[in-house]
């Protein structure tokens, strides 16, 4: 994705959660291949399935795409490995299971378990990814899965399905799959378990907001503090105890498009996910409205390259369909990039 997004690039990027266009790699076809920054590694051949395309969302390998697909094409699978701008298993596999059973094609499939399954992916020591396998009555395809793992600051999703194999079937082929990824050392810091995503228990107040004109400051400080935060967590060693990540609850606006989530006791903001490829709308209170008691919110858009915008300003907290609109046709006031700091003037 492009580091900065305006006009329809920028609409069709929030619209679908991924860029226009993707580039292939250049990876022969019999060669398997290293992610760099995650360490894991995807053979030319896996679960007996080849690898018929390879390709970059972004300009860094920070949204990567690869298919397989067996000699027949009746079983197939495409494994994303993304950095997610908030990373939470189960928020996205949330957003992918979402995904999937929106698509026409498996509106009636039947879930194995009423929840997902939490499991240890190869070298964890907890069960800190979630799978889920479904099964159609009839017609094609017979059967589908998803997993979401955790790669460090990683997430590698998988989507299998096949044509021919039923869902136990196709259950031990994910195993497979899973297996016979090279995955990178475990780094020694404590993943914790992963528990699936339940509704919040109490909706959010959202106010009469108007948009607002963003102060100078306040966005200069934002996106300081953003990429103060973003630096501090790249110097962290492997090792470092990760600290308790949040307990995420769905709003009650969630589609294929979007869904909002938040932590289990704020109410006072929500992260909009995207789709389902790790790029998220932050909504929380502005920090100069703090200060000043005028309870503005800031509305900010994090993308999987770590490129980190700020749209718009609130008077009150807004409806998810109100930032949505802001994003989609406002115009950035400030972003941040690999610790280099944008401000437009004209914003303010």
């Amino acid at each position: 994705m492009k580091t900065f997004m305006t006009g329809v690039c920028l609409m069709a990027a929030v619209a679908s959660a991924a860029p226009a266009m993707a580039r292939d790699l250049p990876v022969p076809a019999d060669k398997g291949w290293k992610h760099a920054q995650s360490g894991v590694i995807l053979r030319a051949q896996l679960a007996g399935m080849t690898r018929i395309g390879l390709s970059d969302a972004t300009n860094g390998e920070f949204d990567v795409t690869a298919q397989f697909a067996t000699p027949d094409k009746a079983t197939f699978a495409t494994i994303y490995l993304f950095q997610p701008a908030v990373q939470s298993v189960p928020m996205w596999f949330d957003r992918a299971r979402t995904a999937l059973e929106e698509r026409d094609i498996f509106r009636n499939a039947a879930p194995a378990t009423i929840d997902p399954v939490a499991f240890a992916a190869p070298g964890a020591t907890t069960a800190s990814s979630l799978r889920q396998v479904y099964a159609l009555a009839s017609g094609r395809p017979r059967s589908t899965a998803l997993a979401v793992i955790p790669v460090g600051q990683w997430l590698v999703a998988i989507r299998l399905t096949s044509d021919t194999l039923v869902a136990e079937q196709l259950d031990a082929t994910l195993s497979t799959l899973i297996t016979a990824i090279a995955w990178p050392a475990a780094s020694g810091a404590a993943v914790p378990a992963a528990v699936p995503i339940a509704p919040c228990s109490t909706p959010l107040a959202y106010g009469k907001a108007k948009v607002v004109k963003t102060q100078g400051a306040d966005a200069l400080v934002s996106l300081l503090l953003t990429a103060g935060l973003a630096t501090a967590e790249a110097r962290k060693k492997p090792d470092t105890p990760a600290d308790a990540p949040p307990v995420w609850c769905r709003g009650d606006v969630a589609g294929a498009r979007y869904a909002a989530y938040r932590s289990s006791d704020d109410a006072a903001s929500y992260v909009m996910a995207l789709g389902d490829a790790g790029r998220v709308i932050t909504v929380a209170p502005s920090l100069i409205g703090q200060v000043d008691k005028k309870g503005t919110y800031t509305v900010t858009l994090k993308d999987v390259d770590g490129n980190t915008a700020i749209f718009a300003t609130f008077s009150a907290l807004p409806a998810p369909d109100q930032v949505l609109k802001a994003v989609m046709n406002g115009k950035p006031a400030g972003r941040a990039k690999a610790g280099n700091i944008t401000l437009d003037s004209g914003a303010f």
